[in-house]
């Protein structure tokens, strides 16, 4: 059974959301074209768009998953 004495901390004071910012706003430039090709010259601008997008969609499912886990508690 939980402790009830155990308080969950603010979203905003967890390193999940920190990472999840970071992450957001790296795949948020990439899908915007800030970070090019030339600057990666492995993947190519499309790629590295969805590459993006794809980064901040899983990092925002993440960060969903883990405060629920964490409010469950």
């Amino acid at each position: 059974m939980a402790d009830e004495t155990t308080e969950t901390k603010p979203g905003y004071k967890t390193t999940e959301f920190w990472v999840t910012v970071v992450c957001q706003v790296l795949g948020i430039l990439a899908l915007a074209g800030v970070i090019t090709s030339e600057q990666n010259t492995v993947l190519a601008d499309g790629v590295t768009q969805i590459v993006g997008a794809v980064v901040a969609a899983l990092s925002a499912f993440g960060y969903s998953i883990s405060r629920g886990i964490a409010k469950k508690k």
